[in-house]
């Protein structure tokens, strides 16, 4: 859900898990797998597969990502 909820934890949100997924991406600034980001970010945070994919989700509908096959990009601002 994107709006949190007193019951969330505000660290795994859908906005947050997305800042780091593209703050990921940025350091890369390349193609990066779909499990490959995912191991670097839950390296970074506990998130679920679940959470990873609502957040990939977001990003993709916000037009913030493209992906190509089972790899995901940046769009260039």
């Amino acid at each position: 859900m994107l709006i949190p909820t007193k019951h969330e934890n505000l660290s795994l949100n859908v906005l947050v898990l997305g800042a780091e997924i593209l703050k990921l991406l940025r350091q890369n600034d390349q193609w990066e797998s779909v499990e490959g980001l995912f191991d670097h970010l839950t390296e970074r945070v506990p998130a679920s597969l679940d959470q990873y994919y609502d957040a990939v989700l977001f990003l993709w509908l916000a037009g913030l990502v493209r992906k190509d096959g089972f790899f995901i990009a940046r769009v260039a601002p």
